[in-house]
């Protein structure tokens, strides 16, 4: 049953409340570029399925909370749509994003297998605009060949090493995951949060120690699928 006129002001604003609380947690001990939570929630990427409706509840709980007619009654009166509208904002900030839903899906990853031409894979990276390429045999990822994996190997054996030939095996050393002058990698499982991966990016930057690639795998280790991966564009692109 819709509340009656009247009850629903009341009710908008509950769960107005409840909102910005919800956004109070979320952003507790940052800085916020304005003084409200629902303010600089707007202004996160997170809040693109909701913006529009979101803007325009805004707006109803000032004119709700600031303005009132000559007998002290609010100007407006939110209808039962909007009521709805708002409880599905709240239900939506309550359900923590999955990383999962932002990265680039396993089926649509670039995989190079080590008996690959190394040639033929970077040709493919320009064509495709890929930075990063994902190495897996058998057994699972090995490594990921990038634009800085090929620089190591440069370093280690010279331009000389480059010929048509080469294959994304040959490179091993540089494209592994442990190797202490390799970019930097982190795996996650399929559970982890939109803001869990966005905080290792921060991190890691902060320490100029730069993550260059997030995995998100079945069970949080390099030998299960991969479900997805995340670059920094996916997750930090409209969090300043």
């Amino acid at each position: 049953m819709e509340p009656r006129e009247g009850l629903r002001s009341e009710q908008f604003l509950k769960l107005y409340r409840m909102l910005e609380g919800l956004l109070e947690k979320r952003y507790d001990g940052k800085r916020l570029s304005s003084g409200s939570v629902v303010m600089e929630y707007l202004r996160d990427d997170d809040s693109a399925p909701c913006r529009t409706e979101l803007d325009m509840c805004r707006e109803i709980r000032n004119l709700l909370s600031h303005n009132a007619d000559e007998a002290g009654e609010p100007v407006v009166e939110p209808s039962a749509a909007v009521v709805r509208t708002l409880r599905e904002i709240v239900d939506y900030v309550q359900r923590p994003r999955l990383a999962l839903e932002y990265g680039t899906p396993g089926e649509k990853i670039l995989f190079a297998h080590p008996n690959d031409a190394a040639l033929g894979v970077m040709r493919h990276m320009m064509r495709m605009g890929y930075s990063h390429v994902p190495v897996r045999d058998r057994t699972g990822l090995v490594g990921v060949f990038s634009a800085a994996s090929l620089m190591r190997y440069v370093g280690d054996r010279g331009f000389e090493g480059l010929r048509d030939s080469l294959k994304i095996g040959e490179l091993k050393n540089a494209l592994d995951f442990d190797d202490a002058r390799s970019e930097k990698y982190a795996f996650f499982d399929r559970s982890v949060t939109l803001t869990t991966v966005r905080e290792a990016f921060d991190k890691r930057r902060e320490r100029n120690s730069r993550l260059a690639v997030a995995f998100i795998t079945e069970d949080g280790t390099q030998n299960s699928g991969v479900l997805a991966m995340l670059t920094s564009w996916d997750v930090l692109k409209d969090a300043q």
